[in-house]
Formats: C-alpha cells, sequence, structure tokens
C-alpha cells in the first residue's frame, strides 16, 4: 500500500472518530442553549472558555511541529531510553509550567475578566471570573494532552487523541444535567474541567502500550535535544499564538456589542468547525508526519504531491460547504432553535455570523496546510510573520466592518485575513521550494467553482419547493443590517426543518459531485473510488480487467 493510500485510509478513519466528536460537541452547544438560552449567562461561559479553548487549539499544534519531526530521528528500539528520556522531561516541565499558569488565573481571575471585558455589567464580570476560576484546571490537563497526543502522533497512533474529545463532550453534556440543576452555568463549567481531565487520563493507556514510562533518577535538565525544540518551538508557539489570537480578540471586542453577540459568534463558529475540524482537521493530522518525512528526504516532489492532494480533498469538501451554509445560514441556525429559551432573534443573531465566517473556510484550511508545510521543513519564521501581518490588517478590517455589519463584520474579518494569510504563504513558501501546483491542481479549482454554481441553484430550487410544500413563513430579521438574509428562503423550524436541511444537502453533495464527474476531475474520482464500495465500480473493475 502507498503512502498516500495509508495517508487516506487513516484519514477516513480519523473522520468518522471526529465526525462523532464534532457532533457531539454541537449537541453540546444546543443543549446548553437550550436549556439556557443566547443570553449574558451564556456569555460569561463562552468568554470564561475562550482562554482554555485558545490553549486547546494552539499548544497542541505547537507542540506537535516541533516533537515529531524531532521524535522522526528517534524511532526504532535502538532510541528507546532517549525516547523516554525526552518524554519524562517534557511532561515534567510541562506539567510544572501550567500548574504555575492555572494557579495565576484561579487567583487573578476577576482582575483577567476586568481587563478583558470592560464592557460586562458588574454581575456578568462576576460570573465570568467564577466560571473562569473552575475551568483554569483545564490548561494543567490541556499542557499534558499536548506532550502525549505529540508523541502518540509521531508513532502514527492517532485514533486515541481523535476520540478524547468524545469523553469531553460528554462529559460537559452530562454536566448540563446532573450538575446544571443545582449550581445553573457553574455546572456545565465544572463538566468542562472534568472533561478535559478525563481527556487526558484516556491518553495513559495508549502512552504506556508505546512503552513511554516517568524514569526515577532522570535529570530535568534540559540536553542539547531539548534546547534546539526550545529554540524551534518558541517561534511556532508565537505564530499559532497569533494566528488564535484573532477569535480572542473578537470576543473582546464583541462584548462591547451587547448580551448576545459573543454566544452567537460562538455558536457560528461551532457551525463552521464541522466541516473545517472532520475534514480539514483530520487530514493534518496524518498529513504532517508524511510531509515531515518527504522534507527530511529533501523529496520536494513528493512533498508538492501530498500538498497538492491534501488541499484539494479539502477544497472540494470546503468550497460546497461555504456555498451551502451561506445559502442556508437561517435554517443552519435553527438548529439551535428546541425550546423557549432560544428565541427568533437568537437565530437571526447566529445565522448572520455564521454566513461571514463560512465565506472564509477554504481560506482557513488552506492557511493551515501551508503552515504545517512551513513547519515540515523547519521553517518556522514564514508563519510567525505572516500571522503577525494578518493580525495587524485583521484588526482595522474588525473596527471597521463592526461598525457596518455588528458581529457579523467581526466573522468577516476573520475569514478575509485568513485568503490573506494562505495567500502570503503560498508566495513565500513558493520562493523556498519553487512552484507549488501544476496546471492540473489549478484546473481542478476551477471545476469546483463550476460544480459549485451548479449546486447553489439546486439549493435555491429544493429550497424554494420545501417552502411551498411546508408553508413556512419568513422569520422576522434583527435590525437593518441583515435585510440581506430576507431573500434566503426560510425551512420550517423543528425537526421537520432539520429532515428538510439534511435532504437539501445531501441533494446538493450529489449535484456538486455530479459535475465533477461529468468534468472528468481527477480528485473527485479518486474521493469517490475510495468510498464506494469496489463491486459498484464498474468502470474501474473493466479498467482493470484490461
Amino acid at each position: 500500500m502507498s503512502r498516500t493510500a495509508l495517508l487516506f485510509r487513516t484519514t477516513a478513519l480519523i473522520v468518522i472518530i471526529t465526525m462523532a466528536s464534532r457532533v457531539i460537541g454541537f449537541l453540546r452547544q444546543v443543549l446548553i442553549t437550550n436549556e439556557f438560552g443566547l443570553g449574558w449567562e451564556t456569555d460569561a461561559y463562552f468568554f470564561a472558555f475562550n482562554i482554555p479553548s485558545t490553549l486547546f487549539l494552539v499548544l497542541p499544534g505547537a507542540v506537535h511541529s516541533v516533537l515529531i519531526p524531532t521524535l522522526k530521528g528517534l524511532m526504532g528500539d535502538g532510541h528507546l531510553l532517549e525516547r523516554q528520556r525526552l518524554f519524562h522531561r517534557l511532561a515534567v516541565w510541562t506539567g510544572l509550567l501550567f500548574l504555575v499558569i492555572t494557579a495565576a488565573g484561579m487567583i487573578w481571575s476577576a482582575e483577567i475578566v476586568r481587563a478583558l471585558a470592560p464592557a460586562f455589567s458588574p454581575d456578568k464580570q462576576h460570573l465570568t471570573a467564577e466560571l473562569l476560576r473552575i475551568m483554569m484546571p483545564s490548561v494543567f490537563f490541556i499542557g499534558l494532552i499536548s506532550v502525549m497526543t505529540g508523541f502518540l502522533n509521531a508513532h502514527e497512533q492517532f485514533v486515541s487523541p481523535a476520540v478524547g474529545p468524545v469523553y469531553n463532550g460528554l462529559a460537559v453534556i452530562a454536566s448540563i444535567y446532573l450538575l446544571g440543576p443545582f449550581l445553573g452555568m457553574k455546572g456545565v463549567a465544572w463538566g468542562t474541567t472534568a472533561g478535559f481531565a478525563v481527556f487526558a487520563a484516556s491518553l495513559a493507556i495508549p502512552m504506556f502500550r508505546s512503552k513511554y514510562r516517568f524514569l526515577r533518577n532522570t535529570s530535568l535538565r534540559p540536553d542539547a535535544l531539548m534546547r534546539s525544540m526550545g529554540e524551534r518551538f518558541v517561534p511556532i508557539l508565537a505564530g499559532m499564538a497569533v494566528s488564535q489570537l484573532y477569535l480572542f480578540v473578537e470576543k473582546i471586542f464583541a462584548g462591547g456589542l451587547g448580551d448576545q453577540k459573543i454566544s452567537a459568534l460562538w455558536l457560528a463558529f461551532s457551525v463552521v468547525q464541522l466541516p473545517i475540524a472532520i475534514f480539514s482537521g483530520s487530514l493534518a493530522v496524518p498529513l504532517f508526519p508524511l510531509l515531515s518525512e518527504y522534507a527530511k528526504r529533501n523529496e520536494m516532489d513528493g512533498m508538492k504531491r501530498v500538498m497538492a492532494k491534501g488541499f484539494l480533498y479539502q477544497y472540494h469538501v470546503l468550497l460546497p460547504a461555504t456555498v451551502g451554509i451561506i445559502l442556508l445560514a437561517v435554517p443552519f441556525a435553527r438548529l439551535f432553535d428546541y425550546s423557549d429559551n432560544f428565541t427568533v432573534k437568537d437565530t437571526m443573531l447566529t445565522a448572520w455570523a455564521l454566513a461571514f465566517y463560512a465565506a472564509g473556510m477554504v481560506g482557513w484550511a488552506g492557511r493551515d496546510l501551508l503552515t504545517r508545510a512551513s513547519y515540515a521543513l523547519e521553517n518556522t519564521r514564514t508563519p510567525v510573520i505572516v500571522s503577525l501581518i494578518s493580525f495587524l490588517v485583521y484588526l482595522p478590517c474588525a473596527l471597521v466592518l463592526m461598525r457596518q455589519l455588528d458581529h457579523g463584520g467581526l466573522a468577516l474579518a476573520y475569514s478575509l485575513v485568513s485568503f490573506l494569510n494562505m495567500a502570503l504563504q503560498a508566495v513565500m513558501l513558493r520562493k523556498q521550494i519553487g512552484r507549488l501546483f501544476d496546471r492540473t491542481f489549478y484546473a481542478s479549482l476551477g471545476k469546483g467553482a463550476a460544480a459549485s454554481a451548479v449546486m447553489a441553484a439546486v439549493i435555491w430550487a429544493v429550497s424554494a419547493l420545501a417552502v411551498r410544500l411546508s408553508g413556512a413563513e419568513s422569520l422576522p430579521l434583527h435590525g437593518e443590517a441583515v435585510d440581506a438574509l430576507a431573500s434566503l428562503p426560510a425551512l420550517p423550524g423543528g425537526w421537520l426543518g432539520a429532515v428538510w436541511l439534511a435532504g437539501i444537502v445531501a441533494l446538493a453533495a450529489a449535484a456538486y459531485a455530479g459535475v465533477l464527474v461529468a468534468m472528468k476531475d481527477d480528485t473527485a474520482a479518486e474521493l469517490l473510488a475510495r468510498f464506494i464500495p469496489r463491486r459498484f465500480q464498474i468502470g474501474r473493475r473493466d479498467k482493470e480487467v484490461d
């Protein structure tokens, strides 16, 4: 089996697991909003959770970017003791560092909230500080998770780290009903911390099976290997921190726009994360070790082929997802509407942010892919510089657009700078390794654009039919800024609307795939060949017989 085929098989398994974890995570958001609504308490929870969440998005990726290339040179039984010593030192130092950070966050939680959310009311600041104090221990567990997942991924063990978020989501859901009735939103915060603790504990068994132990009489003094990793880790962490700083600053800006805006942005972002995390994130996990191997052997042509295939796999999923989510923003937002606590206004606030977030999905995925390619080449400088430039562009864009588009402007600013980041990284990476992609790559991009146009027509026609058959009425809109949503079809709410939405999504996906097959796109043919059972691949069987 080729490395590319093995990559796809591993990716397919991780996609299934990630899909389960993201569905559970999405269900967690639905249940929170249905129990507590989209009010100031929910804003307080999401704002407080923003700190451990940002670390969870930044730290594992930074650790993996340094650790995996290092461990690739230490594989084999002859290097077992070196790997064990490295694990011992990293785990101990990481644990101590994040214990200090955890303690500081718990002690000064009120001061942190007052500094980051000055526009919050006193009651809202007080609740946010309490929730932050409860969730700060999550930071310690996130540090341990980052180290253990890095070692496991280096051994090409991707399943256990992918299952961890499932445990996390289930713990939060359980807390909504077991602790929420007695402790309110504080119960959900305790469930969040417990979820990260369970995630970390779940990785202990696969680490033990991989022969990693804490060693006695092992010096904690950093050796040459750790110092070398540290020199690369700092710029990588800085680059990834800046890349996530958009979302952190976004919540600060949204705090000044009034109640509900932070929660609306968070819910919209959770919808967009479903296709990105399931397909883009799942591909990135096994892709990085493969890119690192090609880079270590200086096989640039092989590395470029993997990059092209990886981008096209994501593109042909995320481009149709972008079109579909924008056109069906209101029906997707209504998925949160299963109780009286989630109002029509909440739906429209979420849909407004969702449409603008969705516009940047391809740029987001491309940015992350090119960043990992640079890290595989041990080029830590380019992603940091590009991220800093993009963030400096984001700040004025966000301030200008939020005045015109309210919280939707913040989402649009994030989408725009994602494309800017991707473009700048592509230019700088090309200077380093030469031309990145061939003509067939760009031809596939064009075919995807054409297929998306056909798919958009299908969505519009079937949505209009659904409205006529169901008798759904347009929802009242929130403010003049979202008048554009009035032109979109409004599917019925509740479970009937969810069924209609699922059917429309399936038809749209079939239309997109059908157009690509008709245009003889190689990437689409390869994807379908891997998903469709072998006995149904008539053309392929005939070709093999010939």
